[in-house]
C-alpha cells in the first residue's frame, strides 16, 4: 500500500497491460452473489510470472454472501457534514453467515481488502480527494511484484481465505467490497472506514500488501495515533488489536518487517482508521517488492499462510 496515488499511475503502466481482471459471464451469478472474477496475462510478463485468482475470493450464496442488512453510507467531507449514500460505481459490501458455531459466534467482524483492481481504471475519480482528519485521494491502486501480481488481487484473495477460517468459527463477517473487476473502483477510503460501525462490527482489519524496499522484508501493522476527534475513541482498542494481530502473524511463522524500525506503525494520516468508529488496524502482510514475500504472495500455500496468521491475531485480540 506503500504508494503514493501518483507513483502508483506509473506502476499502472507496467502492470495493467499484464493483468486484467474482469467479470466472467460464463455461469451467471445467483440472487445476492457476486460476479466471478478471472485474469488474463499478455505478453508484457510470461504467463506464468502471473498467476490466476484462485477460486477462493469468489463470495456464493451458498457461502452465506448476501448484501449488507442497511445502505452503507459515509462522510465525503467529514462527520460534521451530510453523509452521502454508497457510490455506485464502486464494488458492493457484502456479508457472510456463520457456517457453523464455534468460539466467535455472536461476534461481527470487519474486513477490508485494501484497493481495487478498476481503481487503475478510474484515474481521476480516485485522485479526487475528500477530509477524512486530513485531505485524502479517494484511493490509489496500490502496489504488485515485479512480475505484475496486483496487491488488490492478492489483497481480496487473502480477505476470501480469512474470512472461510472465520464463519467457520461462528462468526459473521462483513467485507467492504464483493469484486475484483476493472468495471469498478474503491470504494473511498473514508466510506471504507465508515462501514463497520453502521454494521455493527466489534473490530475492523484491513488486509494490503506494502510496496518497501525489494531489499526488506515481512510484515507491519498500522495503528491509529491519538486523534481527538476521530481516533480517541478508538486508540486503545486499536492498539490492543494491532498488538494481538503481530503475535497472530508470528505464531503462524510470518516475518516481522526488516525494513521498518518497528513492527507496529502509529500513524495520523490513514483514511480509514480515522473514520472508523471502531478498533481498526492495517496490516501490510508482507512486502510484494522483495522477491521472497512475491513467492508468498503470489502461491496460493502462501496466502493461506498469511491468512492463517491473520485469523490467529483475531482469535488473539477476541480472547475467545
Amino acid at each position: 500500500m506503500r504508494l503514493t496515488t501518483a507513483g502508483t499511475v506509473l506502476l499502472l503502466a507496467a502492470v495493467v497491460p499484464a493483468v486484467v481482471v474482469a467479470s466472467s459471464s460464463a455461469t451467471p451469478a445467483p440472487t445476492g452473489a457476486v460476479t466471478t472474477a478471472s485474469v488474463r496475462t499478455t505478453s508484457a510478463f510470461p504467463a506464468a510470472a502471473v498467476l490466476p485468482l484462485a477460486a477462493g475470493p469468489v463470495p456464493t450464496s451458498w457461502e452465506g454472501g448476501h448484501r449488507v442488512p442497511v445502505a452503507p453510507r459515509w462522510w465525503p467531507n467529514g462527520y460534521s457534514h451530510a453523509s452521502a449514500a454508497w457510490n455506485p460505481a464502486w464494488p458492493k459490501p457484502v456479508e457472510f453467515s456463520p457456517t457453523k458455531k464455534g468460539r466467535l459466534s455472536g461476534l461481527v467482524i470487519a474486513l477490508d481488502p485494501g484497493h481495487d483492481i478498476g481503481n487503475g481504471s478510474h484515474i481521476s475519480a480516485i485522485n479526487k480527494t475528500y477530509w477524512v482528519g486530513l485531505t485524502k485521494t479517494c484511493n490509489t491502486t496500490g502496489t504488485a511484484t515485479n512480475a505484475g501480481y496486483p496487491e488488490a488481487t492478492y489483497t481480496f484473495d487473502v480477505v476470501a481465505r480469512l474470512r472461510r477460517l472465520l464463519v467457520a468459527q461462528g462468526a459473521t463477517v462483513v467485507v467492504t467490497r464483493d469484486r475484483n473487476t476493472t468495471a469498478t473502483y474503491g470504494p473511498c477510503v473514508g466510506a471504507r472506514g465508515a462501514l463497520p460501525s453502521q454494521e455493527k462490527a466489534a473490530f475492523m482489519v484491513q488486509v494490503h500488501g506494502d510496496g518497501g524496499p525489494s531489499t526488506g522484508r515481512g510484515f507491519h501493522v498500522i495503528a491509529p495515533a491519538y486523534y481527538k476527534g476521530y481516533t480517541d475513541d478508538i486508540y486503545a482498542g486499536s492498539a490492543k488489536l494491532a498488538a494481538a494481530m503481530v503475535s497472530g502473524m508470528v505464531s503462524a511463522g510470518l516475518p516481522r518487517s526488516t525494513y521498518l524500525s518497528k513492527t507496529i506503525q502509529v500513524r495520523k494520516d490513514t483514511g480509514a482508521i480515522n473514520m472508523s468508529n471502531v478498533p481498526t488496524v492495517t496490516v501490510e502482510t508482507l512486502n510484494m517488492r522483495n522477491a521472497a514475500d512475491a513467492a508468498r504472495a503470489m502461491s496460493a500455500a502462501g496466502r493461506q499462510k498469511v491468512a492463517t496468521g491473520l485469523y490467529a491475531g483475531i482469535l488473539r485480540y477476541t480472547g475467545r
